[in-house]
């Protein structure tokens, strides 16, 4: 998920809507490792082939692996702040909040179905009776439905009119009001918009009942509190989660960062952001993501959706995206941020994938590359979602399946950065 305030230029991953991604195993390991004995775990081998590439390599990660609702592996491995910045060098492990990005963006997709499911509503159902009465809707805001948001094909296409991916200004309460007064012209054409998502925060509290008082600045309020009340409730809790944030722990920011990274170089805090809720902006740790993902859309659970609105999630890419390969096909949603006031911003990469296997795995990053004046994932060429892939394949390969020595393809139909 990119901060585009002021980026002007699509990434090199932008001006593709479907690719081929061919992975070659065994190419980016930074170093020799041993044989694994075969009767190592497929989660810890898995977990072996990320920390392969990720491990020294001045970055701050952490990565959780959970096997149906199970932790079964976990690493982590350089800081969350270094020696240059006031907080001193700290630890990036597990359990380091870190802000999650368009990982959000799924959390508020479940958030959805379980308010749609206990007041009766469908993703086909239309979402102007349920924006606010004082709002001017521009055309053809009256035919978008909430699977119309859901899947970026609403006909949002910013305040610019492009599809590049609208500011942080589009997303608090004005910005989305402007957005509907606006209107759209192409519903039903795929476009990546955090507005799609954004709107949810003032949907959802609406759907469970609140009365808009044509108050801008009490509606914004009210619905920014219960949404993140909504999910506290019925996400959140349901796996262990108190007090969930939409910023770093006070006095305890996980900074982001260039890479490579130079000793002098000083992180950058992302921030807070309660204003714009909905796309983007919680605050988790990857062991706190590990269990929500992994709850949320494992076969035969129901700890945060019945298996029935998972399945319904993962069916009609609500909220999330499929790669496939001759392996089988795997869910995930990715996230970015970055900051955009110099040439090369400090930003972090996150992202949560789910195997066929029942297997879920999240990663955070806390540094970008700037290379062809993109911002990306530093390793693997800048692909985050390949880099999980490939230590999933490599790990396989090592359980004795069969794997291609050579390559295994995999098809990405939306690979941009979300």
């Amino acid at each position: 998920m990119k901060n585009s305030n002021v980026k002007k230029t699509k990434t090199l991953f932008q001006s593709l809507s479907f690719v081929v991604v061919t992975i070659t195993l065994g190419v980016y390991s930074c170093r020799e490792t041993e044989p694994e004995p075969l009767t190592a775990t497929l989660p810890d081998l898995f977990a072996q082939k990320l920390e392969d590439t990720l491990q020294n390599r001045g970055v701050g990660y952490a990565f959780t692996i959970y096997e149906g609702t199970e932790l079964k592996a976990d690493g982590s491995g350089g800081f969350q702040s270094r020696m240059a910045d006031p907080e001193g060098q700290k630890d990036f492990t597990p359990d380091t909040k870190l802000h999650i990005a368009s990982m959000t963006k799924t959390i508020t997709a479940m958030a959805f179905l379980k308010a749609a499911s206990q007041k009766g509503l469908k993703t086909s159902d239309l979402i102007a009776p349920y924006l606010p009465t004082s709002w001017k809707l521009g055309a053809g805001i009256d035919k978008i439905t909430f699977g119309d948001l859901l899947t970026h094909k609403s006909g949002i296409r910013g305040l610019g009119g492009s599809c590049l991916n609208g500011a942080y200004g589009e997303n608090i309460y004005a910005g989305l009001k402007s957005l509907m007064a606006l209107g759209v012209t192409s519903r039903g054409n795929y476009c990546y918009q955090n507005a799609n998502f954004g709107l949810f925060r003032i949907l959802i509290p609406r759907i469970l009942g609140y009365a808009f008082t044509g108050n801008d600045a009490t509606d914004d309020a009210q619905t920014q509190q219960r949404y993140l009340a909504f999910l506290q409730q019925e996400i959140f809790e349901k796996v262990g989660i108190q007090n969930a944030i939409a910023s770093f722990p006070a006095n305890n920011p996980t900074y982001t960062y260039n890479f490579p990274l130079t000793a002098d170089q000083r992180g950058w805090n992302p921030g807070g952001f309660g204003l714009v809720l909905g796309a983007y902006g919680m605050y988790l740790t990857a062991t706190e993501a590990g269990k929500i993902y992994a709850s949320a859309l494992s076969s035969g659970t129901n700890e945060v959706l019945t298996p029935a609105l998972a399945d319904s999630l993962i069916v009609k890419n609500l909220g999330c995206y499929k790669a496939t390969s001759n392996l089988g096909t795997m869910v995930y949603h990715d996230g970015w941020w970055y900051e955009v006031l110099t040439p090369a911003g400090r930003g972090l990469r996150t992202i949560w994938v789910k195997f066929p296997n029942n297997l879920t795995c999240v990663l955070f990053v806390n540094a970008l590359q700037y290379k062809n004046s993109s911002l990306i994932f530093p390793f693997n060429d800048g692909n985050i979602v390949g880099f999980v892939y490939n230590a999933y394949a490599k790990a396989l390969q090592a359980r004795g399946a069969r794997v291609s020595a050579e390559s295994v393809a995999l098809s990405i139909e939306h690979p941009e950065p979300h």
